[in-house]
Formats: C-alpha cells, sequence, structure tokens
C-alpha cells in the first residue's frame, strides 16, 4: 500500500504544476547520463499518469481500463496481485503484476467523487509504472507506459529516472566531478542546489528536453539527487526528467 499512497500524492503534487510532455526517448538520455557519471546501473523507474474521465467509475469499469493496458503489454498468462479500495467518494484498484524477474508493473485507477463545496465533477485517475533492473529494455518500457496513458484518452506526463551506485563515501572533489560530468552530458543551466553532509539535491534546466515545470518564474526538467548509504556503504546517484519519482 506504501507505493499506492506515494504515487496518490505524487499526482495530487503534479496537479499544481504545468503539464509535462517530454521529447522521445528520453529514457535513453538518461541512461547516456548515468554512463557520464560513472555510477554502476541500480533501476529504472517509469510513471506516466492523467486524468482519463469526469466520471465516478464502477469497479467493473475500471477493470476494463485496466485490462486494455494490460493487452497493451502483452503479459499473457501472469499472476496478478489486486487491492480494491472504495468508499462513497472514492475507489481505487492497484493491479500489480511481475512482467519478468527484475520488472513490475502497476496500474493504479482512482475514481473521485469531490464534496459539493468543490463544484467539479467527479475524476479518474490513471498511474502507470514500470519499475526494475533491466535497463536493455528502458526506452521500451517508456513508450509503452505513454501508450498506455493515450489509450484511454489521457494526457501523458511521463517521468522516468535511473539510480546508479558508487562503492564508498564520495569525497567532494570526487561529487564535483560527477555532477560536472552530468551538467556537460546534459548541458543543465541555471540550477537550483540544496545540500547537507550525506545528501545533494539539484533542480535544473536542460535544452535537451522540450518542456519543463515553471518555479518561481524559470523553468527545470532535471532533477538529481546524490546519497550516501552508511548501511551498505554506496553512494547512490538518481537521475530524473523532469523529477525524480522514487523514495530517495
Amino acid at each position: 500500500m506504501k507505493l499506492v499512497k506515494s504515487l496518490i500524492v505524487f499526482i495530487l503534487i503534479t496537479l499544481l504544476t504545468p503539464g509535462v510532455t517530454l521529447s522521445r526517448d528520453n529514457e535513453q538520455v538518461l541512461q547516456e547520463a548515468l554512463n557520464a557519471a560513472g555510477a554502476e546501473p541500480d533501476m529504472i523507474d517509469i510513471v506516466d499518469w492523467s486524468v482519463i474521465n469526469r466520471e465516478f467509475l464502477e469497479f467493473a469499469q475500471m477493470e476494463n481500463c485496466r485490462d486494455k493496458i494490460i493487452d497493451i503489454f502483452e503479459i499473457g498468462e501472469k499472476t496478478f496481485d489486486i487491492i480494491k479500495e472504495n468508499s462513497e467518494s472514492y475507489r481505487i484498484l492497484n493491479t500489480r503484476v511481475q512482467l519478468d524477474s527484475e520488472t513490475f508493473l502497476h496500474i493504479i485507477l482512482q475514481s473521485v467523487r469531490l464534496p459539493e463545496e468543490y463544484e467539479k465533477e467527479p475524476q479518474t485517475y490513471l498511474v502507470v509504472n514500470v519499475s526494475g533492473r533491466k535497463f536493455d529494455n528502458f526506452v521500451y518500457y517508456g513508450k509503452k507506459v505513454q501508450e498506455a496513458v493515450l489509450s484511454l484518452g489521457g494526457e501523458s506526463k511521463i517521468t522516468s529516472c535511473v539510480t546508479g551506485y558508487f562503492n564508498g563515501k564520495l569525497d567532494e572533489a570526487e561529487q564535483d566531478q560527477i555532477l560536472e560530468n552530468i551538467y556537460d552530458c546534459l548541458k543543465i543551466s541555471h540550477k537550483q542546489i540544496m545540500k547537507d553532509e550525506y545528501t545533494f539535491s539539484l533542480m535544473g534546466y536542460s535544452p535537451l528536453f522540450v518542456d519543463c515545470i515553471e518555479i518561481m518564474d524559470k523553468c527545470y526538467n532535471v532533477n538529481i539527487a546524490i546519497r550516501y548509504n552508511l548501511e551498505d556503504d554506496k553512494t547512490y546517484i538518481w537521475i530524473g526528467i523532469p523529477v525524480i519519482s522514487i523514495e530517495y
């Protein structure tokens, strides 16, 4: 249930920002950036979401939507984990399936009846998420996730993220060189940086991607984080477009 709640929070946050429709094969560019950093590849994560209609759907209707997406991914005979939640004001259908030994697909449909004081029609949201370790399939799954949202009449707001790692804790000079390599690869400008002893976080703009999120009259479409994990003695790096879509 943690992922469901995290993605729903992500939806609500994203509703406060302009829509994002990025250029094709951003996943390939992210892989190039991770290679430029010199990190060992660890995880890929792709999330796309949209409002798909203005109705308060029954579970049967939500299941029909879910099944269309399953057909797009050509899943075949698999075991699905399905969770349903409902009340008078919302219904959630959460479906999880393992695509291969290292890749998972989540399809979340949430239908909401808003309180009368909002004076708005009901809404149904769709979230499609693929996560795993097979970098060779990153571009392929990026296209499939976006196709799934568009197939149900949604407007794609896709975010893609790669995670890598370095053994041990980086010193300041090593971290600075890694970041310079990423800046050069992505041609990043006007950066907003936050850091402490263990964590570095950056929002920046790259002309390699079409659209951006506007914050304080500036556009950003790249999010980078670096954090040292004492428990496994590794320094992890996340690169996301336009934001990092997973917890770090």
